[in-house]
């Protein structure tokens, strides 16, 4: 993947200027739509998709992860009392289906829970990276950001399993 950081002129980031993002994703469009400037530019596409890219935390995490980290998305780094609590969880959402209320309430505090914990964990990331403690740069360890990646797609499937979205 290109990179798109680069795409917009902006420092890679965890917390991005989202004001300076579309001002800069505008200016493209200004520049390069097939209905405003050149017709074999694909600056337009691309600005499309980086700026759906940058705008959502998650997806600019990935892309973070995938260019910087030397670790890969797909090993799984979660430690094994995490994978233990999900599929407990994960049973206690099933026994919701069957129209355990108890059950429901159960798993929504639990998934909240955990959302509340990655969220707050986030936030400590953010500040580091705000402060400039942490650049793509100096940072030495991309395991725990990577970790915190993982966890957080394993909430994101558990959180559609218990609102009943079936992915494909």
């Amino acid at each position: 993947m290109s990179n798109p950081f680069e795409f917009f002129d902006l420092a890679p980031s965890l917390a991005i200027d989202v004001k300076l993002l579309r001002s800069k994703f505008l200016e493209i469009q200004r520049n390069s739509h097939p209905d405003f400037g050149d017709e074999n530019n694909n600056d337009s596409e691309l600005a499309n998709t980086f700026f759906e890219v940058l705008k959502s935390p998650e997806k600019r995490i990935q892309v973070l992860l995938e260019l910087y980290a030397n670790n890969s998305l797909n090993n799984n780094l979660l430690p094994p009392d995490f994978l233990m609590d999900m599929m407990e969880l994960n049973d206690v959402i099933d026994e919701s289906k069957s129209g355990e209320e108890t059950a429901k309430q159960q798993a929504e505090n639990q998934l909240n829970g955990i959302k509340s914990e990655l969220d707050n964990q986030m936030s400590e990331f953010i500040h580091l990276w705000e402060n400039q403690k942490v650049t793509v740069q100096t940072m030495s360890d991309w395991t725990e950001l990577t970790v915190w990646y993982q966890k957080m797609k394993y909430w994101s499937r558990l959180r559609k399993n218990l609102d009943g979205i079936n992915e494909i």
